[in-house]
């Protein structure tokens, strides 16, 4: 399925004057209809003018846009802020947002129109992306202002900074949502942050003081596990792993997916939730379903619990070819956990749940295509350290405790590639793990790189981390009886192609 690719126009069009908003809805249908996957126009100020649109002529626009939608024969939903035209082949959103009026089409293919209800509103997403970058004179930083946002909003929105310069308004919202109370808000805040370079930690996890860190956990031994906690302390998992590059990105990329292909279901199966942060995240955006949480760990289990209390989320402790419900799940998703498991396993316990003609979104890091064991080493090694590298690229040593500058220095100082290094280095960095509270320097990252250096030599060691390529997780999802639908890496690590390194989140259907 492919990725929609957004056209902004910017024009000077008044709203005061209905028939040429009339003309820009027309333009934009058939556009739309002719093939075009999405095309923006902006209108009011955003296009170029002096004030925001008044209110009374935005509700005489709609009006006049309600009459064209009864001449032309287009199903009509009305909202407080806007409407939606619904025509074969194409939905248009006409909406007011902040000071701006977006008329934004988006192409519907018949295959998708059977399974997308009209009940669900056309990607905001989109329109608010184009909104966003039809101006950089803090546009979106006001959008972000607005409190009328949820956390679909909010996240699109941040995610539509990219990898742009922070301008004054911008910035400034961003750091007041680090600390919002949305765990994927906050997450995604942080992201851009860093990026543009302010080493930024979500708020949750600042306030985070861990009641035990476990410094005597034999580590690696040599000896085969299934256990991914014997490897990593899930005391540190549970939080710092929410500083992880692309880690919400991810999680909004799955949501959006699942939006667009099944609409709202009332029941999601999470395979693999581990502590429960994305569990957490995805439940979020989806205020109304019941996500059934499996985990086998016995070490994570008791977090997972913990952390989704009071939410709509079940916890199941066992693993997912264990689990009861052949065939009861309209979605099924999956999130940083395939590459712990027997992927063949993984794959064909997932379509056994998944009700006939049901969706399954995975989420997960997989490395650059390999033939033999030499090149997924090497192909390991850059791709871990690459989300290593952009974790600590802003950290400054001064404002860290003195540990952690240790640590640091450690990381910047190492030869990656050198026979034994990595071991050597996960033995000193491991050290002293203790916790800091009170500290507000971006600690917590350095100490993430210790997590992903942990996940790095378990997967060298090829015990409980086994790690496959795209092309070949999107074939054994066919061998299993999983077509795919849609295939987007969020987050490159190593190479250029789409089906390189990364964070890859791919969504499969269960033919019925």
């Amino acid at each position: 399925m492919k990725q929609l690719a957004t056209i902004v126009d910017k024009r000077t069009v008044g709203v005061d004057s209905g028939p040429r908003l009339r003309d820009m809805v027309a333009k934009v249908v058939q556009e739309c209809q002719n093939g075009v996957v999405s095309r923006v126009l902006l209108t009011g100020a955003a296009a170029g003018g002096e004030v925001g649109p008044d209110h009374h002529r935005i509700a005489a626009a709609m009006e006049e846009l309600a009459q064209y939608a009864e001449a032309v024969g287009a199903a009509l939903q009305r909202r407080p802020d806007g409407l939606d035209l619904l025509v074969p082949r194409a939905v248009v959103t006409i909406e007011s947002v902040g000071d701006v009026m977006v008329v934004a089409g988006h192409r519907r293919e018949p295959a998708l129109a059977a399974v997308l209800p009209w009940t669900t509103p056309p990607e905001r997403f989109e329109r608010l992306l184009a909104a966003a970058c039809g101006r950089d004179d803090g546009l979106l930083g006001r959008l972000l202002s607005l409190d009328r946002w949820g956390a679909w909003e909010l996240a699109d929105l941040i995610a539509a900074v990219g990898n742009r310069p922070l301008d004054v308004p911008t910035g400034a919202q961003l750091r007041a949502l680090v600390r919002h109370d949305s765990h994927l808000v906050a997450t995604l805040a942080s992201e851009v942050l860093n990026r543009a370079g302010e080493p930024a930690v979500p708020q949750f996890v600042m306030d985070h003081d861990p009641a035990r860190v476990n410094n005597t956990r034999q580590r690696a031994d040599g000896t085969f596990t299934e256990e991914w906690a014997a490897r990593i302390d899930v005391d540190e998992y549970a939080f710092y792993e929410a500083t992880h590059p692309g880690y919400a990105e991810q999680v909004r990329v799955l949501a959006h997916m699942i939006r667009r292909l099944a609409g709202s279901p009332p029941r999601i199966l999470d395979v693999g939730s581990g502590p429960g942060l994305p569990t957490i995240m995805l439940s979020e955006l989806f205020e109304h379903t019941t996500i059934d949480a499996v985990e086998p760990s016995s070490d994570a289990f008791p977090y997972l619990c913990h952390a989704v209390a009071g939410r709509p989320i079940i916890p199941h402790h066992c693993g997912v070819a264990d689990f009861p419900g052949a065939g009861r799940y309209p979605v099924i998703v999956s999130v940083g956990s395939s590459h712990h498991l027997d992927t063949r396993v993984f794959l064909e316990s997932l379509r056994r749940l998944v009700q006939p003609g049901g969706l399954v979104v995975v989420a997960d890091e997989m490395i650059a295509p390999f033939t033999n064991g030499t090149d997924r080493a090497h192909h390991l090694i850059d791709h871990h350290f690459s989300y290593i590298d952009e974790a600590l690229a802003h950290v400054v040593p001064d404002t860290l405790p003195r540990v952690e500058q240790r640590r640091l220095q450690a990381f910047r100082a190492v030869d990656r590639h050198e026979p034994g290094t990595l071991h050597r280095l996960l033995w000193d960095v491991s050290q002293n793990r203790v916790p800091h509270p009170g500290q507000t320097s971006p600690w917590q990252r350095v100490r993430f790189a210790v997590l992903e250096l942990e996940a790095l030599v378990a997967g060298i060691d090829y015990d409980v981390e086994r790690k496959t390529f795209p092309a070949n997780f999107m074939a054994m999802a066919r061998d299993a009886g999983l077509e795919t639908l849609e295939h987007r890496r969020v987050h490159a690590t190593v190479g250029d192609d789409e089906l390189d390194a990364g964070t890859h989140v791919v969504a499969l259907w269960r033919p019925e």
